[in-house]
């Protein structure tokens, strides 16, 4: 299963602290997520909002890969546009517009309690 998050959105869920710097949003989702993905995961992208028009350069780890785009929102919905089986897309999201269209393009949805197991 391929799962597209939608990063800063589950980064303020997570941390429910509006007064971090994105930097500390990014470590503390990664933290949080690491060792803690579902079984199915075979790629995890994270798709992180760029402010300011700043495109930081792409980091890939082990077990995810950034994508860092000026809006995550549509970047995920086109991901799910352009996969060849969206029924193999989880979209991570609790943003109701891109769960919404990730939905009627046929994608799963899974909220970030479940994603992160908790």
């Amino acid at each position: 299963m391929r799962y597209l998050v939608d990063g800063y959105n589950l980064a303020h869920w997570l941390m429910r602290n509006d007064e971090l710097r994105p930097e500390q949003l990014r470590a503390g989702l990664l933290a949080a997520m690491k060792g803690k993905l579902p079984r199915d995961a075979a790629q995890v992208d994270v798709y992180w909002d760029v402010r300011r028009g700043e495109t930081p350069p792409r980091e890939s780890l082990g077990w995810c890969t950034f994508h860092f785009v000026p809006n995550a929102d549509e970047a995920i919905v086109d991901a799910v546009y352009d996969s060849k089986e969206a029924r193999g897309v989880t979209v991570v999201s609790r943003d109701r517009e891109v769960t919404g269209k990730s939905r009627q393009l046929g994608a799963k949805l899974l909220g970030p309690a479940e994603f992160l197991g908790r």
